[in-house]
């Protein structure tokens, strides 16, 4: 990647800025060309000057010239300034819609701008395709972390990270501790009067795994304009109307499947089979009450509730046997009642399976549906088990 920005949420303690800078370039060997931070107005001067209403040093800043523990970072590990930009035109400002800087954020119409705000930020340094984001969720209010979470699930790209910064408790809670320096350096805490020494600080990065939705929503996050609120409603709908690709639907008179939108039309074996694997997984049937069964776990009550199914509770498996039935079920049902007269039932089987597979396959394009929809095998061969991995819930018979 052409450019690698650390981005981070901040407050009164800009600690995190370099805890993470350290953890990133120190212990990871990773490239940070750019730091970006979103802040309020007492975050900025917390880190610009160390200094706020009157209180704090320039030692507790970042960027105060000279003192600031940015450039005392740099100096540690020889780390030419020119190549890391981090001055005060990489502070965002939080703002209320009027443009007034937030000092802090207490009330609930600061959050919604902060989430706002940040909704934009992250959709802007993402347009770039050739830029790495490892956002930081590790300063600031909770809900200005949990805004940057949620950015970076709608915008972050397969190349950003998500992350938490977090150090050993003693160094956690002692306000002079940046990093660890090359050479140890003893501090002292407030506190106890306890010595530390900075050869005893750890630093951990924890990755944060998200969903990145950006793949999904594509058409429309690069435009401009909704707030975040908007954001979430569309997305919320977009997932909605994504959620239908894992329904499946049986139309047990027409005796059809319903894909994706796409209905499929099965010739009755084929239909009997994938009615019965549905029934068993939408009532979680089988030994392990998952919906996945060898041949010789099919129930003679399973075949029932399918024939059921079909005529809609006016008879069952005996009454159909009786009536004629399909001809396939003369060599299923003395299979399911272990009388096992045909040897080449567990082939005919696999074929009639395969079939399916491709059937669905003619009127869905998608491999990956295709494969999530067909009949799965799972286990060992000889003991290999049979089903459907759709989720019970989304299986409905019409």
């Amino acid at each position: 990647m052409d450019k690698q920005i650390l981005l981070c949420v901040a407050g009164m303690t800009p600690q995190i800025i370099t805890e993470t800078l350290y953890a990133l370039t120190q212990e990871r060997s990773e490239r940070v060309d750019e730091i970006r931070v979103i802040t309020t107005l007492d975050g900025r001067d917390k880190i610009m000057t160390g200094i706020v209403n009157g209180r704090g040093t320039a030692e507790e800043s970042l960027l105060a010239p000279n003192k600031g523990q940015f450039y005392n970072f740099c100096r540690d590990f020889k780390i030419d300034l020119r190549t890391i930009k981090f001055n005060e035109k990489s502070i965002a400002l939080l703002r209320t819609p009027d443009g007034l800087t937030l000092a802090d954020i207490r009330q609930p119409a600061d959050n919604e701008f902060a989430g706002n705000q940040i909704c934009d930020i992250v959709r802007e340094l993402t347009k770039d395709p050739n830029s790495r984001i490892h956002a930081s969720a590790a300063g600031g209010r909770k809900t200005m972390s949990i805004y940057l979470t949620a950015a970076m699930q709608l915008f972050g790209r397969p190349q950003d990270t998500l992350s938490h910064v977090l150090v050993n408790e003693d160094f956690e809670t002692n306000t002079d501790f940046y990093y660890p320096p090359p050479i140890a350096r003893i501090l002292i805490n407030k506190r106890s009067g306890k010595e530390l020494s900075t050869n005893d600080a750890r630093i951990y990065l924890a990755d944060i795994p998200f969903i990145r939705l950006r793949g999904v929503l594509e058409n429309w996050l690069q435009s401009g304009g909704p707030h975040y609120g908007d954001f979430v409603r569309r997305a919320q709908e977009e997932l909605r109307l994504n959620e239908s690709a894992n329904d499946l639907r049986i139309g047990l008179a027409k005796q059809t499947v319903t894909i994706a939108g796409h209905v499929i039309k099965l010739q009755p074996q084929k239909f009997f089979y994938y009615l019965l694997f549905s029934y068993l997984r939408k009532e979680s049937g089988g030994p392990n009450h998952d919906g996945f069964v060898t041949l010789i776990d099919i129930q003679l009550s399973d075949l029932d509730a399918v024939v059921r199914l079909l005529t809609a509770n006016r008879f069952g498996i005996e009454q159909y046997e009786l009536a004629g039935g399909f001809g396939f079920l003369d060599k299923l049902i003395p299979w399911v009642r272990q009388a096992y007269t045909d040897p080449d039932f567990q082939q005919s089987f696999l074929e009639v399976k395969a079939k399916i597979k491709d059937r669905i396959g003619k009127r869905v394009a998608n491999d990956a549906l295709r494969d999530r929809f067909a009949i799965a095998a799972d286990g060992e061969r000889g003991e290999t088990r049979y089903g459907l991995n759709l989720a019970a819930e989304r299986i409905s018979f019409e």
